[in-house]
Parts: structure tokens; sequence; C-alpha cells
């Protein structure tokens, strides 16, 4: 037996997914390539949990038996923000965290597809394994990978967080889209600290890595070029062409919430790791502690008041 294409797709929408596409379970050579050459360069930085799992990523049935197709779903989290705010935070951790959004959202379209394929064998992944996310999308039709090294879909843009389910099942599959950044290089120029190329994305440069992956103090000639980061940058993503047009998302759940509003320099210097920890455990920033997040907004802080002394001597 093999799965419906049609239905497939229809199932994604009415589970509120804004796209959806369907590619062979197939170990990605070209890929696969491209990330040991990433990581041999040392272009991960510190991390190291790339180069632990990156033998699993090679083969879906590393993560599930007699693997056949993998679906991937897009869900948009562009709300057309007005960015003009002291302290800048990713838009993708302005609202719930995304990791418990989608993947509520998988299980349900998961549920949904075994009502007519009881037999059907599946897991789902946001984020969460060693998959090659974007590349399976890409495969599905659902885009392209741009300079800014983010899946682009047309309609969409990069600002979509991406979810796959492998299954053990056939099904009429999508194809690649012809498209790609031409020669628009806004995401390139337009980065401070020079972290993308023609070779990618070096994380050892990236403001996004540095203000919430990395355990380390921020480098200087990285620090340097900071104006109000604290948590991520999107100025590649912002630059896109793709992103000016984008639909808007709908989903609520990733608006920005009084959670992240009152969320200030002020504030964090006042409560416990503990409180942190619990009030915002339904965020993305559980993926920092607090005494990173503090140091984060206390450097924008110091060079807010720098500039401020600049213009007073005027």
């Amino acid at each position: 037996m093999k799965l419906d294409a049609g239905l497939i797709k229809e199932l994604a929408q009415k589970t509120g997914f804004d796209a959806c596409g369907i590619t062979y379970a197939t170990p990605l050579l070209e890929d696969n390539a491209f990330l040991d050459k990433w990581i041999d360069h040392g272009k991960n930085a510190e991390m190291h949990y790339l180069k632990n799992n990156r033998e699993l990523r090679k083969n879906p049935e590393g993560l599930l038996d007699n693997a056949k197709s993998i679906i991937s779903v897009l869900l948009s989290y562009n709300l057309g923000y007005d960015d003009t705010i002291d302290y800048y935070i990713s838009k993708y951790a302005r609202g719930l965290d995304y990791h418990r959004v989608v993947k509520k959202l998988l299980n349900a379209f998961v549920n949904s597809l075994m009502e007519s394929y009881p037999e059907l064998n599946a897991r789902v992944f946001v984020d969460s394994a060693p998959v090659f996310e974007r590349a399976y999308a890409r495969n599905s039709g659902l885009g392209f990978i741009g300079k800014n090294t983010c899946l682009i879909n047309p309609k969409l843009g990069s600002f979509v967080f991406i979810g796959e389910i492998i299954c053990d099942m056939r099904s009429d599959y999508d194809s690649e889209i012809s498209l790609d950044c031409g020669n628009c290089n806004l995401c390139v120029e337009s980065c401070p600290v020079g972290a993308l190329s023609d070779k990618g994305l070096d994380a050892n440069r990236c403001i996004s890595y540095h203000t919430i992956e990395s355990k380390n103090d921020i480098p200087e000639n990285i620090a340097n070029k900071i104006t109000n980061q604290v948590f991520g940058c999107d100025i590649c993503q912002d630059v896109c062409p793709y992103n000016k047009r984008a639909q808007l998302s709908t989903n609520v759940e990733f608006k920005r919430n009084s959670l992240i509003e009152d969320l200030n320099i002020q504030y964090l210097e006042n409560i416990s790791n503990s409180q942190f920890n619990k009030k915002y455990e339904e965020t993305a920033f559980n993926r920092v502690k607090r005494e990173k997040l503090l140091k984060n907004f206390r450097l924008v802080e110091r060079k807010k008041n720098f500039k401020l002394q600049d213009i007073s001597n005027y």
C-alpha cells in the first residue's frame, strides 16, 4: 500500500501547517559531504553535538527501521514585527517554544494520518534529532537553501519552522523547485561580523551562536559588532527580498507575549536562577541560563550608554 500524497497534504493543512512536501528517505550524499567538510574546518564552533551525531545523520534508517518516506512541513512565524526595540530578541523566540508547538501539531497530524493507515510506523522530529531538515524540505519542493543557509520558501520566506515525519510507507514524491538566490548577496553583505560566505555559515563569527549557543564570553571582535542583540540575530533574514514580500503568519502562539515584553536587565538582576527557569520554561529562553542572558543585556546596555556619551560630546 502507498500513502496518498493528496491526503497527506490535505491533513497537513487541516492540522495547521502552511506547506507540506514529501520525498524519499534516502541518504543525502552531497549534503553529508558538505557537513563533514564544514565540521572538519571547525565551522561548527563548539556545537560538538553536530560532530557527535553526524554518522546517525547520514541515514534516516538509523532513526526509523525500514524508513521509506520523509514528510516535511512548514509553519510560518513571520508576524511582521516592528523591531524598533532596545533589546533585540530573534523572531523565532518571541512566543512559545517552537519545539512544543510544532511537535504537538506533528503528533496530531500523524494521528490523523494513522486513521487511514493504521499500519503506519512513523517518528516526528522538530530540530530534535540528527536530521537534515532543510535538505529534506528542499528535496520535498518546499524551497531552496539560500546564501543565508536558511530554507527559503517562495511564498513564506525563511521565517519558518520545519517539522518532519519519517515513516515506513512509500508515497508519490515531490520535486525540487528550480530557484536560488541568483546574484543577490544582501545577506552576505549585511552580516556585521562576516559570518556568511560561499562556504556557508561560520558559527565562530555568528552573533546568534555567541548570544545563544556558546557557553563562553563573547569575543571582543564579535562584541564590538553587536548593537542591540541579546538573544539571536535576524539581519541575514530581514534583508532577504523573499521575506519582504512573504505572507504573514496567523499563529498566535508565536506572537510576542508578556513574558518577553517584561524582560529587561533590571528584572534579570532581581530574580533567581530557579525563578528564571520556571518562568521561561515554555519559551526558547530555556536554551540559555539566566547568567548568560544577563551578560548579553549588560553588553548591550554598556554599548548604549557609550553611544549616548559620544552623542553628548557634540
